[in-house]
């Protein structure tokens, strides 16, 4: 068995996320520790308004899925992980999980991200999941273009494709996706994440990453830029460009299964990465941990297929 873990990204967030696993789990509850009471506070009490806030949200959805990764890994052992992806945001949780820097530095890292993309993103802007051929989408963004910025951003699966921009380009796109049958759904974001709207953010967290320690991944790590295992060297500017860059999730998946994974679990909030690789490969064996009840589930089947 090859485990692949993926991590989830901002969209997933739900109110009482992780109290299930600070309840029942001696590690989750000792990450979940290290996490600013305001973080906590959020995680277990915040409202849908409040979670869906970048510069909140962040932090959150990073603490939560640590968490769930030190109760798994408690459970499986750390060296029953074989490679890792995060999606967008959740990128910052494999990085920890693969040792590039710690649950510390991470939180510090995730929360100035999230307040900087905060800062960048602008009223109106936002994100649409197109549900239908990658070229009837193509061709709805081309027909939205001349209203303002949009870009496909997320390559997701085989059927989903996220787009990304400014306000009234998004209500042309919506308006060309109805007249050509393609189901768009608003996503639940503050702004053109992964666009070069967020080139501010980016420069910043350039900037941060220089003053941090940065070690080499002990397992592949694949990024969201490239789809491919991160060269230790590459980890800075890909971490910076990651911001304001597409998310080639589909591409990573597809060479995490061409490298031998044969099990992915998702860790953090939700599945829907799990929904993303069935799109991919309806065979995958995909299992998720986002609370007591599915961690138990997940450790189980692990040590059953061993």
């Amino acid at each position: 068995m090859k485990i692949a873990v993926l991590f989830s990204g901002q969209g997933a967030q739900k109110p009482g996320m992780g109290l299930s696993l600070y309840e029942n789990s001696a590690a989750a509850k000792a990450v979940l520790d290290r996490a600013p009471e305001t973080v906590r506070r959020a995680c277990f009490q915040g409202t849908e308004e409040e979670l869906a806030r970048t510069e909140v949200t962040q932090p959150c959805i990073y603490a939560v899925s640590m968490a769930g990764y030190a109760a798994l890994t408690e459970a499986i052992g750390e060296d029953a992980v074989a490679m890792t992806a995060g999606f967008s945001l959740g990128e910052y949780a494999a990085l920890t999980a693969a040792g590039v820097f710690d649950f510390d530095a991470g939180m510090d890292l995730i929360t100035k991200r999230g307040r900087w993309m905060g800062q960048a993103a602008r009223p109106g802007d936002g994100m649409v999941a197109a549900i239908g051929k990658l070229d009837k989408v193509m061709a709805c963004v081309e027909a939205a273009k001349a209203a303002g910025l949009l870009l496909p951003v997320n390559y997701n699966c085989p059927g989903q494709t996220v787009v990304a921009g400014e306000q009234a380009a998004l209500e042309a796109f919506l308006a060309a996706a109805a007249e050509n049958g393609l189901r768009a759904v608003p996503l639940k974001v503050s702004g053109a994440f992964h666009t070069p709207l967020m080139e501010p953010a980016a420069e910043k967290i350039g900037r941060a990453l220089s003053e941090i320690s940065l070690g080499p991944p002990r397992i592949p790590l694949y990024a969201n830029v490239t789809g491919e295992p991160a060269a230790p060297d590459a980890l800075p500017d890909l971490i910076r460009r990651q911001t304001m860059s597409p998310v080639q999730w589909e591409t990573a998946i597809r060479n995490m299964l061409a490298a031998g994974a044969d099990l992915f679990i998702e860790v953090g909030v939700g599945t829907t990465l799990c929904g993303f690789m069935r799109r991919i490969d309806k065979n995958i064996k995909t299992l998720h941990v986002e609370d007591a009840e599915s961690l138990n589930n997940t450790i189980a089947e692990v040590q059953n297929g061993r």
